[in-house]
């Protein structure tokens, strides 16, 4: 390990017509769960990886006062709720990545057609203050770095 809170990177592009689709064109490409489940079987960009930002579907489960309006899923999936605490900075978010002990920081661009998922494994409890501590600017330069590490993996149609 070596010391840094983010342990994984993807950044995920809206590249088709479908508004909710988001291709990974950039990733560190070690978590596992993430290369398994995001995994285009089919269509467009197969053998690529892809995720989805949608609203939370109707029968979704959770205490009532602290459901998200969006989640970040793949197929009939969900891998995140994405809360948005600050109405004023909604270009940063929180989750966790369902089933696993990780938090994750989403970040997105203005007009939404670029999310980036920073993952913290092991911080799923701390993801409120590890969110404060982002917007803060406290994790910039170690953000920049996880970015500048991750590859290539694709470039779009």
């Amino acid at each position: 390990m070596n010391g840094n809170i983010f342990t994984d990177y993807y950044k995920g592009k809206n590249l088709t017509d479908a508004k909710s689709r988001y291709d990974v064109t950039n990733s560190t490409g070690n978590y596992p769960l993430f290369e398994t489940l995001l995994s285009n079987k089919k269509k467009f960009n197969i053998g690529g990886l892809s995720f989805n930002y949608v609203q939370r579907p109707v029968g979704f489960k959770g205490h009532e006062k602290r459901l998200a309006e969006m989640i970040i899923g793949k197929g009939s999936s969900s891998i995140s709720s994405v809360f948005v605490p600050n109405l004023e900075n909604f270009y940063i978010a929180y989750g966790d990545v369902k089933m696993t002990n990780d938090a994750l920081i989403i970040l997105f661009d203005e007009a939404k057609k670029t999310i980036e998922l920073f993952i913290a494994r092991g911080l799923k409890h701390d993801k409120q203050q590890l969110y404060s501590d982002v917007v803060s600017g406290y994790y910039d330069e170690e953000m920049e770095e996880i970015r500048q590490k991750s590859n290539i993996v694709y470039k779009g149609i």
